[in-house]
């Protein structure tokens, strides 16, 4: 009785612990600026090149009512193509739609997503799975496991 007890808190504590790790997940998020390009890779998979450089990769995009848009895995690339950070669970919402206006480039102002267009700046949010340092600082030696350590072998009969 006492056994099933423990067995039934312990697998309690299990799925709590596992549960709260995915609500409490940092959310992050990325805006398009004016300028930026959507390339259509496949059904509901997206690249968006910024005009900075860096790209945006989205799948799982479904278009929801409104300005909002569901995504599903989410990958930023820095200018040379190497991933900085991955994402899931996100949304896309566009920008408000500007008002008429002769100097405005009306073009460059959205972009066209399969049928839908999406007003820029809009904002990628997306649940953060992992941040990538593509330069990782390099590690300093410890000199207390180096110390008295000669660099090269000694030469035989000098011990």
């Amino acid at each position: 009785m006492k056994t099933t007890k423990i067995l039934a808190m312990i697998a309690a504590i299990v799925l709590i612990t596992a549960w709260s790790h995915m609500v409490f997940a940092e959310e992050k998020s990325i805006t398009l600026p004016v300028g930026t390009k959507a390339e259509k890779l496949g059904p509901g998979h997206f690249k968006f090149k910024l005009p900075d450089g860096q790209t945006v990769e989205v799948k799982g995009y479904s278009k929801r009512s409104g300005a909002t848009a569901i995504i599903g895995d989410s990958g930023i690339y820095d200018r040379t193509g190497k991933l900085i950070a991955k994402g899931q669970q996100g949304s896309l919402k566009g920008g408000p739609k500007p008002t008429e206006d002769k100097h405005l480039k009306i073009s460059k102002g959205y972009i066209q997503i399969d049928d839908d267009v999406t007003w820029l700046p809009a904002m990628i949010t997306f649940k953060l799975i992992g941040i990538v340092d593509p330069d990782p600082p390099p590690r300093p030696l410890d000199q207390t496991k180096t110390k008295g350590l000669s660099p090269q072998p000694d030469p035989p009969g000098k011990k």
